[in-house]
């Protein structure tokens, strides 16, 4: 429906984000209607920042919880779900519980059943594509960028969701290098600026950069993630770059998480950020349930119907589930 160059380039990301395929494959346009189904104060599609840093929500959740009189407890891991019976703590110790809730991956939580789980659940969790392709870079910045297009460190612009594009054979070409094992010489970005409304997050005089990127390898084919880190880091500044007059001057500090690395620090399998795969075969009714065939255990993460995302309906959806065992 759109016949401008120009347009299709800057819409095709939002196809794709966080997905492992290109805007050429069948489907992604699913993904771009997800995204962009949901509402805040009224308006389709709309998003924001939550003041302090996305953490904010498990603690306005946690000390909601504890108001109602619910224990928290961190620091103590899980070792096995005993469905039926609770769970048994990396100590030893059991904890009785009528219901376990794992806001924990399909997978991971396919481990701590232990041997526990239907055999046909436990196939289907297998089934599930969870192979993540995007990396997160995170930026300290003396100032805002400066985009060609739009001279200026403080502008309208700064305060919306920024994508810097690739060409169309690009999308196709450095997909399939990135399922080869290798590093594409450019990489898709969503660049966001919390400091712009939430200055909070940084000390005074310094701006953060939050960057979604792909596609990057979970495996490379020579090399690993602790030896080419810095040279992804360097391919996706470059990438934003060329956009910008004043990267990579302005850069104070930069961390960069591949896969694996969101694998080992968030324990989300395979690095992906939503729990699975979220193209057409693996959403909405295609997508697990939050009650499973294990007696008293239930799901509530982005692995669940209707899909992945800060959405809170998974959430919400086993609290149901629950309620009306």
């Amino acid at each position: 429906y759109l016949s401008d160059e120009r347009l299709h380039l800057a819409l095709l990301g939002q196809g794709v984000i966080g997905t492992n395929a290109s805007p050429h494959d069948p489907g992604t346009a699913s993904v771009y209607f997800h995204h962009a189904s949901g509402r805040m104060e009224g308006v389709a599609g709309a998003w924001g920042y939550v003041e302090g840093g996305m953490g904010m929500v498990s603690f306005l959740l946690c000390d909601i919880a504890r108001e109602l009189g619910a224990t928290v407890a961190t620091g103590v891991p899980v070792a096995r779900i005993v469905p039926g019976d609770g769970v048994e703590l990396a100590s030893g110790e059991r904890i009785g519980a009528a219901c376990v809730v794992s806001n924990a991956d399909p997978c991971v939580t396919l481990g701590l059943l232990d041997g526990h789980a239907d055999p046909g659940w436990a196939t289907r969790v297998g089934q599930v594509p969870m192979q993540g392709v995007t990396v997160k870079v995170n930026l300290t910045l003396t100032e805002l960028p400066d985009f060609t297009a739009r001279p200026g460190t403080w502008e309208p612009h700064h305060t919306g969701q920024v994508n810097t594009p690739l060409a169309k054979e690009e999308w196709r070409s450095h997909h399939a290098a990135a399922a080869a094992g290798m590093l594409p010489p450019r990489t898709w970005n969503e660049l966001y600026l919390q400091t712009v409304f939430d200055p909070s997050v940084a000390p005074e005089g310094v701006h953060t950069l939050s960057v979604f990127a792909q596609y990057v390898p979970y495996r490379f084919r020579e090399g690993d993630w602790d030896g080419r880190r810095e040279e992804v880091g360097r391919v996706v500044v470059s990438s934003i770059a060329r956009f910008c007059g004043n990267l990579p001057r302005a850069i104070v500090a930069m961390e960069v998480l591949g896969p694996p690395d969101i694998e080992r620090r968030v324990g989300l399998t395979g690095g992906h950020i939503f729990q699975g795969e979220i193209l057409p075969d693996q959403m909405w009714d295609r997508r697990l349930a939050a009650r499973t065939p294990m007696p008293g255990v239930f799901l509530c993460g982005a692995g669940t119907y209707p899909g992945g995302s800060v959405i809170g309906i998974n959430g919400r959806n086993a609290a149901m589930e629950i309620l009306g065992a």
